[in-house]
């Protein structure tokens, strides 16, 4: 049996997606080197540094196969770009569609954007929230989830407003308008918590819905000195059904001291397994892998199931692994 050489790539940081996201896949390819012959070794480069991700690429050229990167927008654009130049394949966890550029070596498994708002949306409803406030940063990409998310609302016949939250301003109800759930649309911990403070000074009652990106330990545990409802956008039911796929990476987290999985430990975790299993079946040969990815098969994963094509590298397809969990009593469970 051949063995399977694996590149991990993730930045010097103290960024919580990038540190999940490669635990991740060293814990999944831990797993299947039970059963598997793999090897992945890791390599840190400085974070926005274009120069050093590079040499520390070039150091793999011939030595390896694919390469795993736990890695930024513009980190990934560029991991993409060189990859494609080493016939690497490449997986990384964004769902931006600019870091695939139609690059056959390039696979980006994030959940888009529009598919998760779309399904957030029905969840919503279903909870009888009518009358919903969106506070969002003031970035690029949080006003475009925002705006997304207004929309997917607003098409399921609910009453939403949103605003850019000015922290040195504070948090502005709409006069004469009184919400029943507010998403705290921000990724920043310590925004978030701010924007809780605030509106936790005002009212009580109103549960607060945050974004995938907020669903880890330490700010759950921050949380605990707040009353009043949290919410998260999830990916899993943490106390009810799971796929096999699911129980076996929620066990291999437990039993590594993670108490919290989070979606970017699955998007790790599902990056090296579809790989690592793209290679196994096409003999570790990188075109012949993609070849396999392109054929259409179903990978399932622990963030769900994946589906690529020839013109589709990010191979998620509706409704998506989307679920509301609640913080409460120092656990999570569905709302």
């Amino acid at each position: 049996m051949d063995t399977t050489r694996i590149l991990l790539l993730r930045s010097e940081s103290d960024d919580p997606s990038s540190i999940d996201q490669s635990l991740g896949a060293r814990l999944s390819a831990q797993t299947r080197a039970s059963t598997e012959d793999i090897v992945v070794t890791e390599e840190i480069f400085q974070r926005d540094d274009n120069t050093d991700l590079k040499r520390k690429l070039a150091r793999w050229q011939d030595k390896v196969s694919a390469v795993i990167g736990a890695t930024n927008v513009p980190e990934s654009t560029r991991l993409g770009e060189l990859a494609a130049k080493m016939n690497l394949l490449c997986f990384v966890a964004n769902n931006n569609p600019v870091v695939w550029q139609g690059r056959r070596q390039v696979f980006h498994i994030g959940l888009p954007t529009a598919q998760t708002t779309a399904g957030i949306a029905v969840l919503i409803a279903k909870t009888n929230r009518r009358h919903i406030l969106l506070l969002h940063d003031q970035t690029e990409f949080q006003s475009r989830v925002a705006s997304t998310m207004e929309d997917a609302l607003r098409t399921r016949g609910m009453d939403v407003r949103s605003q850019p939250v000015l922290l040195e301003e504070g948090v502005q109800f709409p006069r004469g308008w009184k919400p029943d759930l507010i998403y705290v649309i921000f990724s920043s911990e310590r925004k978030g918590l701010l924007v809780v403070q605030m509106i936790r000074n005002m009212v009580l009652d109103i549960p607060l819905l945050f974004g995938r990106s907020l669903l880890r330990e330490n700010f759950l545990l921050l949380l605990d000195d707040h009353p009043g409802e949290c919410w998260f956008v999830d990916m899993f039911h943490r106390n009810g059904h799971q796929t096999l796929a699911q129980r076996e990476f929620f066990h291999v987290m437990a039993a590594n001291g993670v108490k919290i999985p989070t979606a970017n430990h699955a998007f790790g975790w599902d990056g090296m397994a579809h790989c690592a299993t793209a290679l196994g079946a096409a003999g570790g040969d990188p075109s012949r892998a993609i070849d396999y990815l392109e054929s259409g098969v179903m990978l399932e994963g622990a963030s769900g199931t994946c589906r690529f094509g020839r013109d589709n590298h990010n191979g998620r397809f509706e409704p998506g692994p989307h679920t509301i969990t609640r913080w409460r009593s120092h656990q999570l469970e569905d709302v």
